[in-house]
């Protein structure tokens, strides 16, 4: 079951960077309205990646996420569908659990990279939020207008955190 996810994966990733490699396109992008996740927390929290994203064209069919660790370290990538009716945009949250390892993560720098692919296969926009496993800190509130929107989970991202 392992082999079998881990080569869907490899085949995945593959075709998307050869998809990419013929030409990405910045026309008409999907519209970043409110994106957040907080910098720092507790290992074993669930991490929250906030977001507001309009697609005015309605060709968003996927987001690649990758978990990198700073200094150059790079992680499988976790590819999510959207369902039907995201495609023209969402608002929530998409959940990242932090203790899928026994390693001790105190101290790391991580970044999680959003990167947003049309139905063509051509990457529209890539988002960048960084993470460091400190104990936690301060959690900016959510704007008013979008809270009960933004606080309505999307998705959990299946991405493992592997230290070096």
């Amino acid at each position: 079951m392992k082999n079998k996810r881990f080569m869907t994966l490899l085949i995945l990733t593959f075709l998307f960077s050869s998809l990419v490699a013929y030409g990405q396109t910045k026309e008409n992008p999907p519209i970043i309205n409110f994106a957040y996740a907080q910098d720092n927390i507790r290992q074993g929290d669930i991490w929250k990646i906030y977001l507001s994203v309009t697609d005015p064209t309605g060709k968003m069919s996927s987001i690649v996420c990758r978990i990198d660790q700073d200094g150059g370290t790079r992680h499988r990538p976790s590819v999510l569908y959207l369902k039907k009716g995201m495609q023209n945009g969402f608002t929530g949250y998409f959940a990242l659990q932090t203790n899928y390892t026994s390693d001790n993560l105190w101290g790391q720098d991580w970044t999680l990279r959003f990167t947003f692919v049309d139905r063509g296969g051509n990457e529209m926009k890539a988002l960048e939020f960084p993470l460091k496993f400190d104990g936690g800190g301060t959690v900016k509130p959510l704007p008013p207008d979008l809270e009960k929107a933004l606080n309505q989970r999307l998705r959990t991202i299946d991405v493992e955190f592997i230290p070096d």
